[in-house]
């Protein structure tokens, strides 16, 4: 019990920045049930971060499920997977899917994702 707290007190949650890619394509590709390394669309658009002591634990982005429909979904290290980071990750990335996607959007939302994508895939070859 003492190691949860200690760790939510140094989490920190913030917005993705491109130099968080190379972890989050990690930590997902560490959940994915195919050792196909290349990324589908199914990877998403990445938006916050979770940190334990500036190293990257979990992340939350926005997939396309249905047409003209996205989820929420959160990826988390094994180790560090607990409700809280969940709960943050989710709460933060639906407030900011809703901040930023509403009103329509989402035929952006879905480039965005393609495009993101495409580029890590031509990236990592």
């Amino acid at each position: 019990m003492e190691t949860i707290i200690k760790q939510q007190q140094n989490l920190n949650f913030r917005a993705v920045t491109i130099s968080d890619m190379n972890a989050i394509v990690k930590l997902y590709q560490e959940q994915k049930t195919t050792l196909d390394s290349a990324l589908t669309k199914q990877f998403g658009l990445p938006f916050y971060v979770a940190e334990l002591d500036s190293k990257i634990v979990g992340y939350s982005c926005a997939t396309k499920n249905i047409p003209n429909n996205y989820q929420i979904n959160t990826y988390i290290d094994s180790p560090f997977s607990n409700d809280y980071v969940n709960e943050t990750l989710a709460q933060e990335s639906a407030i900011f899917f809703k901040n930023e996607w509403q009103n329509g959007h989402y035929k952006n939302l879905s480039t965005a994702i393609n495009q993101l994508v495409n580029w890590l895939n031509n990236s990592n070859s």
